[in-house]
């Protein structure tokens, strides 16, 4: 899926291409669909509303039989259980993997913690830890988890507070909540241009090391 469209990726490449050529400094932006595929959260799910089943059949009996029962027919009932069972689980996990609900049972700390994971990897992969003077940026957006994070490089971090970054992150995940991505994207890398050019000004910037166009995954 496509969240820009080719004017607007031209746009944002023109737009680093400008940035870096009054700084020493890399920036590469990446974009995912999202950082995980959560196969496991629906399945736990389902396990765990076909499991509770036994208990929700004991609780019937306690109040309709004033406690526990081990009548003939309780046994049975009981013995029936395992394929009711079984039915649950499937189309419980059926039900959530192919829907949309699926997303809404992830945990938001387990959505973060695989974006976290996710961006940290694409610094590596993308090689921003192997530029001249270690000043690579990264700014990465995984839509799905509505998350963004801008992460700098040694260089950069020795010399400018983490905090800077932060209302720019908040900026931008405000606009991909509304659909703006481009102007999310947009704003990002003007704010990254100022804060390069004050700490790491380069007259005539240095050849491109990486890629200025936008990286999706």
């Amino acid at each position: 899926m496509a969240f820009l469209d080719e004017t607007q990726k031209e746009a944002l490449r023109a737009q680093i291409h400008d940035a870096e050529s009054g700084t020493s400094a890399e920036i590469v932006t990446v974009i995912a669909q999202q950082s995980d595929d959560y196969r496991y959260i629906p399945l736990l799910w389902a396990a765990l509303a076909a499991l509770s089943i036994p208990g929700w059949y004991f609780l019937y009996l306690t109040l309709t039989t004033g406690g526990w029962t081990y009548q003939d027919e309780s046994v049975l009932a009981l013995s029936a259980l395992y394929p009711i069972q079984v039915l649950v689980f499937l189309g419980l996990a059926s039900l959530f993997f192919y829907s949309p609900l699926r997303f809404w049972l992830i945990p938001k700390s387990v959505k973060l913690h695989r974006a976290r994971r996710h961006a940290h990897e694409q610094f590596f992969l993308q090689n921003l830890h192997l530029t001249k003077g270690n000043t690579g940026v990264l700014i990465f957006v995984s839509v799905a988890e509505h998350y963004v994070e801008i992460i700098v490089d040694k260089g950069i971090a020795d010399v400018v507070d983490n905090r800077v970054w932060n209302q720019c992150v908040n900026d931008f995940i405000s606009h991909m909540r509304s659909g703006n991505i481009a102007t999310g994207f947009s704003n990002t890398v003007e704010h990254c241009k100022q804060v390069l050019h004050e700490h790491f000004p380069a007259e005539h910037g240095r050849p491109d090391e990486l890629p200025n166009h936008l990286i999706e995954i």
